[in-house]
């Protein structure tokens, strides 16, 4: 039987794109029958139906995981393409209408997780229609889901290189070596040398990190050595690291405002300190945002712009 062009369009439906692309991006029926609140036989059942309409398979089982094969590569990016249009058309239908809704999808680097909820909170107040889900994780966990395209959007440390995509300057996010008030440097009068850090324990991020790769740089630069006593997965655990006095750390300033305002870590007056970075918006190049996408990112730019200010007045007194 000579295969017809317009076999998919008679029977492959909205609902098979969704699964099939859910499963392609988890990698896992299971995973993607969680992610859309369905039943694993349902899922299995959709992309049984949507490999009938199209008369190949779409996916291979090696072990526990699933892999695409050739023709379900293909169909990834016209599925994709298709759900992408299809939210746009409704993000712009809704701005006729004047309303925002939908779902938001956005990754955060781990230091902007102390900054970012409370901008979502205020959003959500005013836009209760819309539905925001923020994931957590260190740049390299970043970088896969921008190459993936699994967000709207991201906040990261520095643009991501390599790849095609739009990003905007968000807020400052200075790193300064910081220690607990207890700590033998924090009672040192006047400037500090980095050779003066060479004994004290050393509490490092883990491999992946943006501030890692940067302190590394840094430390690099100056030929300096330090002490690494832990290696702590995430700022939660340098935060706890520095109450617990365990050592000194480079940390992101904006992540310990609540424990430098109160006097209980300490900014060292280190020479070099502290490494003037910053948050990045991004998102790939072409990307269709939603209206409820765009009207987060400018309220997130408002919030930076107004973290900013705190962190300047917290370097005036602290620094």
């Amino acid at each position: 039987m000579p295969y017809r062009a317009d076999r998919l369009v008679r029977h492959a439906t909205l609902r098979q794109l969704q699964v099939f692309v859910a499963i392609a991006k988890e990698g896992s029926f299971s995973k993607a029958a969680e992610r859309l609140h369905l039943t694993q036989p349902t899922v299995s059942m959709q992309v049984k139906k949507l490999s009938e309409a199209v008369g190949e398979p779409l996916f291979e089982q090696i072990g526990r995981k699933v892999y695409l094969t050739e023709v379900g590569r293909i169909m990834l990016d016209a599925a994709q393409s298709i759900l992408d249009q299809l939210a746009l058309a409704e993000g712009k239908i809704n701005e006729l209408r004047g309303v925002a809704g939908g779902t938001v999808r956005l990754s955060v680097v781990s230091t902007a997780q102390y900054f970012v909820p409370e901008v979502i909170y205020d959003f959500l107040e005013e836009y209760p229609d819309v539905n925001v889900v923020m994931e957590v994780g260190n740049r390299e966990t970043l970088l896969v889901r921008i190459q993936k395209n699994v967000d709207d959007f991201y906040i990261l440390g520095q643009p991501p290189e390599g790849l095609r995509v739009e990003s905007h300057v968000l807020a400052n996010n200075p790193l300064a070596v910081v220690a607990h008030c207890d700590h033998p440097l924090a009672q040192k009068k006047g400037r500090i040398k980095l050779e003066a850090l060479a004994e004290a324990p050393f509490l490092m991020r883990e491999r992946g990190s943006g501030i890692r790769k940067q302190v590394e740089h840094v430390f690099q630069q100056q030929g300096f050595e330090p002490n690494i006593k832990m290696v702590l997965g995430g700022n939660e655990a340098i935060r706890l690291g520095l109450r617990e006095n365990l050592g000194v750390t480079v940390a992101s300033l904006p992540t310990l405002i609540d424990e430098i305002e109160s006097g209980e870590v300490v900014v060292l007056n280190v020479e070099g300190f502290p490494l003037m970075r910053h948050w990045y918006l991004a998102w790939p190049e072409g990307k269709a945002l939603s209206l409820a996408s765009r009207l987060l990112i400018d309220r997130l730019k408002q919030g930076g712009a107004g973290l900013d200010a705190h962190i300047d007045q917290l370097l005036s007194d602290h620094g």
